[in-house]
């Protein structure tokens, strides 16, 4: 898949170039390269992504290769570590494309193994790639019920009055949820339990 075709399934209404060659320059948004420099910590090697969308508070780094290889993953982390600096609070998905033969790899969040998303391999829309923040509810009716059962049967234990439980329960729910909207989850997978387990000392 050649650049334009890319960029017209991602959708050109949300790409946001800022230099000429419709590439993305994170010097250009920092005012300078010593200030570019300054915001990572280090001297950067890579600073313009090929291609970037945006979409309200959603973000899409797209770096292309005629031939990808595991070494242009540091290159993409690189451009991941100064959005991340520069637009401190954006959601981002990382694409590493090859034109040559139209494979990809995706990542959401960030780089590495523990963020690569293996069931993503062709390029959508925008609006999908906001839909993967969305917090995923699940309604399956018998799990719903047996944590229902597990969490009275654990109030029980712990000697709650049954009148004051669902009092109890409504105002450990808020607290979870404000912790976990505090740490930017959208999503509660083993990255996230391990977060919460290391803060809550379990």
């Amino acid at each position: 898949m050649d650049r334009v075709s890319l960029c017209n399934r991602i959708g050109n209404q949300h790409k946001t170039s800022n230099i000429e060659g419709g590439e993305y320059s994170y010097v250009q948004v920092a005012g300078s390269r010593e200030k570019l420099n300054e915001l990572v910590g280090y001297k950067p090697k890579h600073f313009k992504l090929d291609i970037r969308f945006q979409c309200g508070d959603v973000v899409v780094l797209v770096e292309t290769k005629q031939r990808y290889k595991s070494s242009d993953q540091k290159q993409l982390k690189e451009y991941l570590l100064e959005e991340k600096k520069v637009n401190l609070t954006k959601k981002v998905i990382c694409i590493l494309a090859d034109t040559s033969d139209d494979q990809i790899k995706v990542w959401k969040g960030g780089i590495g193994d523990e963020y690569l998303l293996p069931n993503e391999n062709v390029i959508q829309s925008m609006e999908y790639y906001v839909s993967l923040f969305e917090t995923k509810r699940q309604n399956n009716r018998e799990i719903v019920l047996r944590n229902t059962y597990s969490l009275n049967e654990t109030l029980h234990r712990k000697d709650i009055d049954e009148k004051l439980r669902s009092q109890f329960v409504g105002t450990a729910l808020l607290y979870i949820r404000k912790e976990v909207n505090d740490r930017g989850i959208t999503e509660i997978n083993r990255k996230a339990r391990e977060t919460l387990r290391s803060y809550w000392g379990g």
